[in-house]
């Protein structure tokens, strides 16, 4: 096994990691894996410019192909888990939110709710 085929290796292993992690919502063990990935992609990208000719540049592109898939899912898990947590945010506002309105009626006696303020809190005689 070539070099080449070692970081393609090294590379799949860690994104087949960071999924099997992302997919549990084990989102501490991606710190390591960050540092590591960017190093083989580093090294890739040096060798491949160097060996990429024949059968055995075929084969490595076959690889490749597989990591990029892997990436792709990769991203798609890191963008649920993004999208997951600012629904939380939104959630935790709304309910703040409610608690700090005030109730109002409108000229038909139907019930609105006005954002607290402090022109609201005053009474007016």
């Amino acid at each position: 096994m070539s070099n080449l085929d070692e970081i393609i290796q090294k590379l799949r292993d860690v994104v087949e990691f960071e999924n099997a992690h992302l997919k549990k919502g084990q989102f501490r063990p991606l710190k390591e894996t960050t540092e590591v990935k960017q190093k083989c992609l580093t090294e890739l990208n040096v060798l491949v410019s160097q060996n990429s000719s024949g059968e055995e540049g075929v084969k490595r592109s076959t690889h490749l192909e597989i990591i990029r898939e892997l990436l792709k899912e990769n991203e798609f898990l890191m963008k649920s888990a993004i999208n997951t947590v600012k629904s939380a945010y939104q959630q935790i506002n709304a309910i703040r939110n409610r608690e700090a309105k005030v109730g109002a009626y409108d000229r038909f006696g139907k019930t609105i709710n006005l954002p607290d303020s402090q022109g609201l809190r005053k009474k007016l005689v």
